[in-house]
């Protein structure tokens, strides 16, 4: 388990050193289903990423001042820490508003 978690480690990564490589038919079909499956799941996780940086480039473009858009962000971080939308929390979204 461990060679196999470091081949994966070094192909994904495109290190590939060589010292490790599959010898059989069986491992080299299990080898490509490897990088295919990690080109998948790193192309999501860099989608994803670059959604959440489009839209906060966009929300700063939208509001304008940064320090107001901080300020709100802050107040999602608090929703999402306590779980609940108490009284001061909501008097900040309506003067974020």
């Amino acid at each position: 388990m461990i060679i196999v978690t470091y081949y994966s480690f070094t192909t994904l990564s495109t290190i590939g050193y060589g010292d490790k490589h599959p010898k059989s038919d069986i491992e080299r079909m299990v080898a490509s289903l490897i990088m295919l499956v990690g080109v998948v799941v790193f192309t999501f996780i860099m989608d994803s990423f670059t959604k959440i940086v489009l839209t906060l480039k966009k929300a700063y473009k939208e509001n304008g001042d940064p320090a107001k858009l901080t300020q709100w962000f802050k107040v999602i971080e608090r929703f999402k820490s306590n779980g609940r939308l108490d009284p001061l929390l909501r008097d900040e979204i309506e003067r974020f508003f």
